[in-house]
This record gives C-alpha cells, structure tokens and sequence, in this order.
C-alpha cells in the first residue's frame, strides 16, 4: 500500500536523488516484471534512430568487464580473469540485469522469475545469497552490482555485452549459431518463460531492423494453450451490479421494451477471412482478433459475441443497441501480408469502415503485428464515435456513460472533468468496472496537474484509492493498468512499479495509444526524454486518427522539448493547441521552446496566456507543484527556456 507523506515515497525520491548516475542514466525503461514484452530501444540507439548523450549508452572502451551472454555465460574482468559466480542462478541475476533495460530489477521480480516455488522468506533469504555469491566473485569490484531493500542495479556502463559486439559485427544470420544463455538450467518454469522470451527477442533482433518492429512487445508464453482459443472470454467482467439494484433496471428483463437504460451494447466478430496461407495464417488471424477484442471490451467496455461458433448469436435484436460487427481479412503473398478491418452493419453486410496496413509475414506469424496494430486503435476509436452517435435523443445507455465520460475527459475544461466524473459514478452504480475506477483516478491527476483543486493531499488520497480498486476488480484490463501506471509515476513518482505496470498493459494490448503515451511521459519524468520521444512517435503512428490526437501530440511536445529538439516541440505543440488552446502543458512547452529557438516575441505571447489560464504563473508556484521532472536536465531546460520568454520567477 502507497504511503504518499512521510514514508515510502519519501524514501524513493531520496534513493532516486541519491543512486550514481550511470545507473539513473538506464531509468528511461525502468523495468519490473514484464520487461519481457518491451521493445528494444537499445536497437534503435546502435542504429542511429535515437541520439543519446554519454549517459544513455556505455562506451566499450571504458568498459571494466565483458559479460558473455552467446553461448555458456561468462564475466571476464578488464585482465581477462574470470569474475563468474559458481550458483547458476547467481548468473542467471547477473544475466537477467544485463538484458533488462537499465540494469535494474526489483528484489520481487527477481525472486518470482528464480524461487517461484519458494515461500517469501525463503526466496528473500535465497536471492540474498545469491547476492554475496555475486560479491564473493566480483571481489574488489563488489560495487559493480548495487541492491537496496528493493531493487538491484548492474553498472551498465563498466561491462561491455557480447550482443551488443554482434549486433555492431553486422553478420549473418546464419553465421551466429551461439544461443542466448546456452546450458543455463534453473529448472524454474518463470525463469524458463523469461528465457524463451529473451531468446525470442534476440532472434528478432538479429533478424529484423525496420524502427517499426522495434516497438512490437512479444506476447508472454502460456503454459495453457487453451488461452490461445478463440472463444473469446473477454467479452466483460463478472456481473458486479450491487445485489440492491433489480435486475429490470440494467436492461434484464426479456419482457421490457427496449430503452436506453436497458440496451445492452454488444458488437459482432464473423468469421476471420484468411487467403494464401495454410493453418498457421488462421492462427494469427484468431490472435489478431483477439487482441481487437480485448481492446474492445478494455476500451470502451463493450460486448463481444463471436459468431465463428455460432452464426444466430450475432442476428440483430431489439436490445443489441449497435447492430454492428467486425470482420478481420488476412491476405498472405510472399513474404507479406494484407491485414484488412473492417466494420460493417449486420443487416445488409454494408462496410461503415475499412481500414488496411501491409506488414511482413513473419511479423504476423510471431504476433508482432508493429503498425498494423493501428487498424485496432482506429476500430475501437470508430466504435467510439458509433457509439456516440447513436445516443440520437439525447439520453444515454448504461453502457454509453462510460464513453461519454471518456470523451470528456479528454476535453479536459474543469467542467468537462466533472461531467465525466459525474457519468463514471453513474456507471460504478449500475457496474463497478475497474476501467471506471481507473479512469476516476486519472482525473484526479489532472485535477492536480491543472491546478483545479486546493486540497491535493484529498484529491491525492481519492487518486490512490480509486487506483487501488481498478486493479482489485480487474489486473488485467490494458486501460486500468496504463492508468494506474500513470497515477503512480505521475503522483508518487514511484517509476519501478510504475513501469511494470505500463509493460503488463502493452503486453496484454500493444494497440493501445494511451497506453504508450502515458509510458512515454514517465520516461520523461524519469530523465529520459529522447527515448520518450521515440516512443511519442510511435504513439502518433497508433493515433493518428485519434479524437484524442491533441493529447499525443502534446506529449510529443513535451519530450521533444526536454530533449532538446524545440523545432519537433513547437510543430507538435502547435498542432495540438487548435484543439485546447487552454492547455496549460502545451502553453509551458511552447513558450519554452520558443525562447529557445530565439523567438522571444512568440515566447512572451505564450508566457501572458499561461498567465492567464493559471491566474498567475511564475518559476517559483510552478515548482511549488511538484510537477515531476523538474529536476532533471530536460526539466532544467524548461524552466531556462521559461525565464529567457519573460515568466517571472516570483
């Protein structure tokens, strides 16, 4: 449970300002449990997508250690002697913080993945000695891996990774025979999934180099294959409704005319269609469908009947509500693939919507579907807009509170915000979902971010607990958990945690565009803006048609800008200023950027509306905020390119 005063938070942001540079230099993709399914940004720097600074990257010739990773594992000092630990699983820690994305993982990640089958005290006592057995080795250079009461970190920049020397090598495919870890044998089934993933991950990267793949998280090996199915059990939660509520009230009774407070929004899925490939294009269609359900029902909430297993589910009926459906056409040639979606009306099989994207076959066999993923952000963004629509009268379903109330959140006024609040409440009464709860969190950061409330530490605590019940009702839903990241890392700046949870939510939906938004902005607070940036663009990849652009591109703004690149800042800010030309982030970026670039009469300009929309800004109230990233080197940027457009400083 948080602590926000006094306690544990306190002590992360000592620990953050306190730990050695080089390892905050790796907390762009601060890494916890699911680290398995991230991209790999580290592909991206070798090829020159991202420029880094001395910090992001370790320089090789400063290197103290080699660590082995191809083959039987290895650590060889500068001298050449060994500095490997006897324990395999002491090797494996080591192994497992080198291929994580900063060097670091916490105490209760490594204990899951290693003494999965032990109590807690048990793996706690293991892992600590593991630990000494990792000092015992590393001798006099013990320093070169760090713990505290929660995390371990590796030094990055003092071991150089034969993968990485690889990679540089430009050879063949063929040519590289050695495997990840050979021989590694922990006999742990957690630390046998991390491994399949990490093998799978370093196939990818030899094989592949297109920036586009690069971000496609890789889905999690399942024990069970029958998850794989395509029976769908994403089509909503439990029925949660409080026993006090009739069962006409919520649209149940068979007998009642349809209205709308008891139409029950459900959209079709038929049959995919699959041209030019054998059974394994029929397996990737079911995931690909899978995956567009999920974001469904995550998204907007929504029913999902498939009508592969029965045709007569999907007729149309009076308490349907969207007599729509889905239809999913892979079309296989060569080594590409057709990814074809489309929303068409049940009735007469006319197509509302189509959209299309090309991507590699290997691509689509292994799941990793990259800019095709798209096509699911913009169905659910159209189902949105239906859903909308269709309100015709005015009133609202049940179901249509919860689309309402997200749309308005995103208008982002102060009366728009208690709008949604009001809508989600509303929805919590007829059905405690933990995607409403999640979303009651997330306005409570904007409450805070916009200045809107006095009383933060109330608004605060609310945040924490409507955090708290998302996850109890469900762990699972892709748009809870990116939210509940966002709070964490944006309210208490608890990144770690933050970040398993963004990583379990693009796992579990890589098509979710707030999802990545909302990982690319912790990154920023963390220090970390030019990997944030790389991660905006391909969340405006993802959005494009977005209603909620503005709000990527706003992120966008924001990274580039602490990163330095104030042209990028000023395009993207711009943009989205036409849609909220009160937004006092996107005011603070531009004026920044601005001053920056020498336009100082545009700089002034932005710095009066600032002042305006926040009745007074100066340097001094906004760090009063506490708004994080502040201190970093993009926060000081910030703030220097504030005071050169004219902000005062009292």
């Amino acid at each position: 449970m948080l602590q926000f005063v006094n306690g544990h938070n306190a002590d992360m942001r000592c620990r953050i300002a306190s730990a050695p540079v080089a390892l905050l230099s790796r907390a762009a993709f601060v890494s916890d449990c699911l680290l398995d399914g991230q991209p790999r940004f580290d592909e991206m720097i070798e090829r020159g997508t991202i420029r880094v600074g001395p910090m992001d990257r370790m320089d090789a010739k400063h290197a103290v250690f080699r660590m082995y990773l191809l083959g039987p594992f290895s650590l060889v000092d500068s001298k050449g002697k060994s500095a490997t630990p006897r324990s395999q699983k002491a090797q494996a820690i080591l192994a497992m913080l080198a291929l994580s994305a900063r060097g670091s993982r916490s105490r209760v990640w490594l204990r899951d993945k290693l003494w999965s089958d032990r109590s807690e005290d048990q793996a706690a006592a293991s892992l600590r000695q593991a630990l000494l057995d990792i000092h015992k080795a590393l001798g006099s250079s013990r320093d070169l891996i760090i713990a505290d009461k929660n995390t371990v970190w590796l030094d990055m920049d003092r071991i150089a990774l034969d993968t990485d020397e690889m990679l540089r090598s430009e050879r063949l495919v063929d040519q590289i025979t050695d495997e990840l870890l050979e021989g590694m044998d922990i006999r742990d089934p957690e630390f046998e999934d991390w491994l399949t993933v990490e093998r799978q991950n370093w196939y990818r990267r030899i094989e592949e180099g297109r920036v586009d793949d690069v971000f496609e998280p890789r889905q999690q090996p399942r024990r069970d294959v029958s998850t794989l199915s395509a029976l769908l059990p994403l089509t909503g939660l439990p029925d949660q409704r409080p026993t006090n509520i009739p069962s006409a009230a919520v649209g149940t009774d068979p007998d009642k005319p349809p209205s709308p407070d008891n139409i029950q929004w459900t959209i079709a899925l038929q049959p995919p269609i699959v041209i030019g490939a054998g059974d394994g294009g029929q397996i990737a269609a079911l995931q690909f469908q899978n995956l567009l359900a999920k974001a469904i029902f995550d998204g907007l909430g929504l029913g999902i009947t498939d009508l592969s297993f029965d045709p007569h589910l999907g007729q149309p009926d009076r308490k349907m509500g969207l007599p729509l459906c889905l239809q999913l056409r892979l079309t296989f040639d060569g080594s590409q693939v057709l990814v074809e979606l489309a929303i068409k009306h049940l009735l007469d099989n006319r197509i509302i919507w189509l959209g299309s994207r090309m991507i590699g076959r290997t691509q689509m066999e292994r799941s990793e579907y990259g800019v095709a993923a798209a096509l699911i952000s913009q169905a659910v963004d159209q189902l949105s807009l239906f859903h909308e629509l269709s309100a015709g009268d005015g009133r609202l379903t049940r179901d249509g509170l919860f689309v309402d109330a997200v749309n308005a959140i995103f208008r982002l006024s102060r009366g728009d915000l208690e709008k949604a609040e009001k809508r989600l409440q509303e929805q919590i009464q007829y059905q405690p979902r933990a995607s409403a709860f999640a979303w009651l969190s997330f306005i409570r950061t904007f409450q805070v971010g916009q200045r809107f409330s006095a009383l933060d530490a109330h608004v605060i605590e609310e945040a924490q607990a409507y955090a708290r019940k998302a996850l109890e009702l469900d762990p699972n839903n892709s748009v809870s958990l990116a939210l509940v990241g966002h709070v964490h890392s944006f309210l208490f700046r608890e990144y770690d945690y933050a970040a398993g949870l963004f990583e379990k939510s693009i796992r579990l939906n890589p098509a979710l565009p707030l999802g990545w938004d909302l990982y690319a902005m912790l990154h920023c607070y963390a220090g970390q803006p030019e990997k944030a940036s790389a991660m905006a663009r391909w969340v405006q990849e993802l959005g494009v048609y977005s209603p909620h652009k503005y709000y990527f591109d706003t992120t966008k703004c924001i990274s580039a800008g602490l990163a330095g690149d104030h042209v990028a800042a000023i395009a993207a800010g711009e943009d989205a200023l036409h849609s909220r030309p009160n937004f006092n982030s996107l005011l603070r970026y531009l004026a920044s950027s601005h001053a920056h670039t020498g336009n100082l009469e545009a700089a002034h300009q932005y710095v009066e509306r600032l002042d305006k929309v926040e009745n007074g800004f100066s340097i001094t109230s906004f760090r009063g905020t506490g708004y994080p990233l502040l201190n970093t080197g993009g926060g000081k940027l910030l703030l220097d390119g504030l005071i050169k457009a004219g902000a005062r400083i009292r």
